[in-house]
């Protein structure tokens, strides 16, 4: 019996470690956001309730795609910080806002690519 237990702790540590080991450094996203979405529905990758914030290269949704990324709501499965439904709010409002000003963004992704860690938003 004592040593399953040990077996079973040693196997769930290397998942532990395996899926920190996954998420990579985090990747630096520079440009302006073109749009944002918040939606309530839930969703098994981006959790319940999440906000999707589109970046491209030029402000006013010109220039190039640079992608899509999200502040996850809780019970996502992807890799990354889980925000209250409060903070994506008020996330979702700042993004809006600098969308609709053409305000330059900085966000620090995990390296799964997708969860927002950090959003730096500057002056033109």
């Amino acid at each position: 019996m004592k040593r399953a237990s040990i077996v079973v702790s040693a196997v769930m540590m290397s998942v532990g470690f395996a899926s920190t080991a996954h998420a990579g450094p985090p990747i630096t996203v520079n440009g302006y956001v073109c749009a944002a979405t918040y939606t309530r529905q839930p969703n098994a990758t981006y959790g319940q309730g999440y906000v999707i914030v589109q970046v491209n290269t030029a402000a006013n949704c010109t220039g190039s795609f640079v992608g899509n990324y999200f502040y996850l709501g809780s019970g996502a499965s992807s890799v990354g910080y889980q925000y209250s439904e409060a903070e994506r709010l008020g996330l979702f409002e700042r993004a809006t806002q600098a969308a609709t000003q053409g305000t330059r963004v900085t966000l620090y992704v995990e390296g799964a690519g997708i969860g927002i860690l950090d959003t730096t938003y500057r002056g033109n």
